[in-house]
């Protein structure tokens, strides 16, 4: 009910098109298929950075000459383009996109790729989900499975912006020649990182969204209530996601190596005490783009261990080699007989990292660099 009620609201109770979202008397227009909230006053607090990446981006189209006009990304009422448009930017290419007969004949079509290929990501939760009942014959339905975007229609874009490495890109299978340009999730700004002398190797933080098996937490609270000498703290959503909890309820409520807290603000004095004493975030998720809750947590400056499908290249980030149970339970066990002062000189690195690669400021100088190459690009391309 609750969800219907959000459909309903979305739907009718709010535009369904932002008109002029920025670059008010360009003279080309754009199409920006995202998410509508972040250009609407909410009057609450923005948990997620993406919203002042959407407002950024259309920022820099309109600075770049274009009128942008915004739509959720899963808009079906065409009556809502009268314009024709010289650009759209999606977040998800579909077959019959909102936007067919409403682009100009040289319109540019950019890809904005916010994760690994769908396709990819629905098979990879459902191998864990398989593992999960091999190991403990627990059957768990899938909480993160999605429409693939289809390859000849992804193929037909001028170009991708994308968030990732080469190992996100690579699940979308490029062909030779597209035109790809990465961006960088930034992490959030204002923060003040922890004193690097309270962080504690034995102390964990697991920081993820919707989908448990999918982030990979059956097999952290395997790992956890195995290991009563250590400890980690659960922020998630786990708490929409009732038959998990049920089937996880001694490691998350019965042992005292586990704190489930539930869903947290990041930007909270609450969150920022949690993860204060935690030596490391720890993600063993199964598909990502660029993972945001990490770069959150290179924010406070706390140091991260990821799957390699997380997105990142950077050495102070540290990637498992897998993420089978055994393996994951020895590299926490080595992270947490990591001597303090090592541990300080970890989380000092954190923090420069992100000062230099994951503030906001290297979101917009990415995403603006992305799109002038790209356009330049299919100018070029088009004069030939």
């Amino acid at each position: 009910m609750r969800e219907w009620l959000s459909r309903f609201r979305r739907r009718w109770l709010r535009p369904g098109i932002v008109r002029g979202a920025a670059g008010r008397g360009g003279r080309r227009r754009a199409l920006l298929l995202y998410t509508l909230e972040a250009f609407l006053p909410s009057g609450r607090a923005e948990a997620h950075q993406n919203a002042a990446q959407q407002r950024t981006l259309a920022r820099v189209l309109g600075e770049m000459g274009y009128v942008v006009d915004v739509v959720d990304y899963p808009e079906t009422r065409r009556r809502l383009l009268w314009r024709k448009y010289d650009l759209v930017v999606d977040i998800y290419p579909r077959r019959r996109p909102l936007y067919e007969g409403r682009l100009r004949p040289d319109a540019r079509k950019i890809a904005y790729l916010t994760g690994s290929d769908v396709e990819f990501s629905n098979r990879a939760e459902r191998q864990r989900l398989d593992d999960l009942e091999r190991r403990r014959g627990i059957r768990l339905p899938p909480r993160r499975q999605a429409e693939p975007i289809p390859r000849e229609v992804l193929a037909g874009f001028d170009a991708w912006l994308y968030f990732g490495n080469k190992r996100t890109l690579s699940t979308f299978a490029p062909q030779p020649g597209q035109r790809t340009y990465r961006l960088y999730n930034n992490g959030l700004a204002g923060v003040e990182p922890t004193d690097p002398t309270l962080r504690n190797p034995r102390r964990f933080l697991f920081l993820g969204g919707y989908g448990q098996v999918h982030k990979g937490l059956d097999l952290l609270l395997e790992t956890f209530a195995a290991s009563p000498e250590l400890h980690l703290t659960v922020c998630s959503q786990f708490e929409r996601e009732p038959d998990f909890v049920r089937a996880f309820r001694r490691e998350m409520y019965g042992v005292q190596s586990v704190k489930a807290v539930g869903f947290v603000d990041v930007r909270s004095p609450r969150f920022r005490e949690l993860q204060s004493t935690c030596g490391y975030l720890i993600l063993p998720s199964c598909s990502e783009g660029e993972a945001t809750n990490v770069t959150v947590a290179l924010s406070f400056g706390l140091p991260c261990v990821v799957s390699d499908v997380c997105g990142f290249d950077d050495p102070e980030i540290r990637v498992l080699p897998d993420c089978t149970p055994e393996t994951i339970t020895a590299e926490v066990r080595r992270l947490a007989a990591t001597p303090r002062a090592e541990l300080e000189a970890a989380a000092r690195a954190s923090v420069a990292l992100m000062q230099r690669r994951y503030r906001p400021e290297h979101y917009e100088a990415s995403v603006r660099a992305g799109l002038a190459a790209a356009l330049e690009d299919v100018t070029r391309r088009g004069k030939r």
